[in-house]
């Protein structure tokens, strides 16, 4: 058979079979960012982290929480420690009373109460050293200061021994140390107290703040703020008020012109609480409600530009959300400084608002969320960080791999990435995880697909074991006690989810009864690269 003149044999070429390319998502070591646009979010951060704590070299999955005390059938409203040489004693407070729990029995059976009777419940407390030995002060602005000199309580009063006089006692809320002298603040009124150098009684002199502050409201706390990271010639006094007014001082007697001057007045936004306070080295960290704001940067900006200076500036808009529900609480901040960290309480306020609270990295400036920790207060006893919650009990941070023997779960989600290809369909087929564990894990691996995240249920715990509690030491610096050597983890997932843009997902539940060695190293996606979404 011929074939019919002008027709030619044309080659089809066989289809081209797609290839499978892998993109690697390093550990969100940024940590928690919510204050960048979603397409142009920088690398190594996470659009969601909780109950992971961002290292210099990953994420590691939090420890639990276990029980210490029970001290109340209502919320805990104070914890603090005593501390001389290497004894420490450890208190906690409700509204009506003190609590020795240094020692504690039974941690589901409240103790005797150390001092009963108050009548407010949210306390500053300060150690100071004197020729007659070590005392700590407790005040609340309803009842009479409690003074601890190792041993014993006593309510001070203006006829007790010690006395202060010249000031009804009962109304000081607020307690520091500065110039070696015991300073107070009056509540409900725009006035600081004194008292003599190195004394814990005496007659107390006034400071008055009304012609300084023009903003109204009352004089709220006090702290030291200093240039250098020491304690010397030029560390400053600063007055705080409830409306975010800062009045700044420098001298070491305020009765005299000659050594006693103010340096300044400068404007922040209110503080969110008596205790909301934080030091770095020497400078002096206020909570308020634009973010945590340095006092060397407060004295430096115009109030409208603190936000930008904050160190909370990466978690802005999640700052922003829990100051509106939360703002008629007093919060606590707490240096860790044995665990590299710092926690913010947020205090539950209704059935609305979440248990859970912020942590930052002291060293890098990475944020966190630890959820289902009822954080009402914080203290630090032995270098160990505890909270007290709502509903009267004290939890130590970190303890375990449960939060009192119940599960929770680590979720980590990415930043959104378009795998080099924008406006492309990519098909997601595998992931794998990278761990360094000392244990079992069972991690699950999703993605959230075009700027939507979408979490399936949380997995399982593996099962429970037993193994020594870590070592007390730094994150990223301390080695894992116990004989338990880390080992690379790896593991394929399956996907088969196809989207322009995508961010890996991680969650990871924790029931057993060590806590958890478990640091992440890496994603890993393979992928497939297809036509353009239309």
């Amino acid at each position: 058979m011929r074939m019919k003149r002008g027709l030619r044999r044309v080659a089809v070429p066989a289809p081209v079979k797609a290839q499978s390319q892998a993109h690697t998502f390093p550990p969100p070591v940024r940590g928690w960012i919510r204050n960048e646009n979603l397409i142009a979010s920088g690398p190594q951060g996470a659009y969601q982290l909780d109950n992971w704590f961002p290292t210099t070299t990953g994420i590691r999955l939090r420890g639990g929480s276990r029980k210490h005390a029970t001290v109340s059938t209502g919320a805990v409203t104070g914890l603090w420690s005593y501390k001389v040489g290497t004894a420490e004693k450890f208190f906690a407070a409700d509204a009506g009373n003190i609590f020795d729990i240094t020692t504690v029995a039974d941690p589901d059976i409240i103790p005797s109460a150390a001092v009963s009777g108050q009548t407010g419940g949210r306390y500053s407390v300060v150690q100071m050293g004197t020729a007659g030995g070590n005392f700590l002060y407790a005040v609340n602005g309803n009842d009479s200061p409690q003074l601890f000199d190792g041993t014993s309580w006593t309510a001070i009063t203006g006829a007790s021994t010690p006395a202060i006089t010249g000031v009804t006692t009962s109304n000081l809320s607020f307690v520091w140390v500065f110039a070696n002298r015991l300073f107070f603040v009056e509540k409900g009124t725009m006035k600081a107290w004194y008292l003599p150098v190195d004394s814990i009684g005496g007659a107390a002199t006034s400071i008055s703040f009304n012609g300084i502050f023009k903003n109204g409201g009352e004089l709220l706390f006090g702290g030291t703020w200093s240039l250098d990271s020491g304690d010397g010639l030029d560390d400053k006094c600063v007055f705080v008020s409830s409306t975010g007014e800062v009045a700044v001082y420098e001298g070491t007697d305020p009765s005299s012109a000659a050594a006693w001057s103010k340096v300044g007045v400068y404007d922040i936004t209110p503080p969110m609480g008596l205790n909301a306070t934080l030091k770095a080295g020497g400078d002096l960290i206020l909570a308020t409600e634009e973010g945590m704001v340095p006092i060397s940067e407060a004295v430096t900006k115009d109030s409208a530009a603190l936000s930008l200076a904050a160190i909370t500036r990466a978690i802005e808009p999640e700052w922003t959300k829990e100051v509106n529900s939360r703002r008629s609480k007093s919060w606590d901040v707490l240096k860790w400084p044995s665990n590299n960290m710092a926690v913010v309480a947020l205090p539950v306020v209704d059935g609305t608002t979440g248990a859970y609270c912020f942590v930052v990295n002291l060293e890098t400036g990475a944020w966190c969320r630890y959820t289902g920790w009822d954080t009402e207060c914080l203290g630090l006893y032995n270098s160990i960080g505890y909270f007290g919650t709502s509903d009267g009990k004290v939890m130590q941070m970190e303890a375990g791999g449960s939060d009192d023997g119940s599960p929770y779960t680590a979720v980590y989600v990415g930043s959104f990435d378009h795998l080099m290809a924008p406006g492309r369909v990519k098909t997601v087929h595998s992931a794998r995880t990278i761990f360094n564990a000392g244990s079992d894990i069972a991690p699950q691996i999703s993605i959230s697909r075009n700027y939507t995240v979408s979490l399936p249920s949380p997995p399982n715990s593996v099962a429970d074991f037993t193994s020594d509690d870590w070592d007390v030491g730094l994150w990223d610096v301390a080695l894992w006690d116990g004989g338990v050597s880390l080992e690379t983890k790896t593991q394929w997932h399956s996907i088969g989810q196809s989207a322009f843009a995508v961010a890996p997902q991680l969650q990871m539940t924790m029931g057993i009864s060590p806590t958890p060695r478990v640091e992440l190293v890496a994603i890993d996606l393979m992928f497939e690269i297809g036509g353009m979404m239309v």
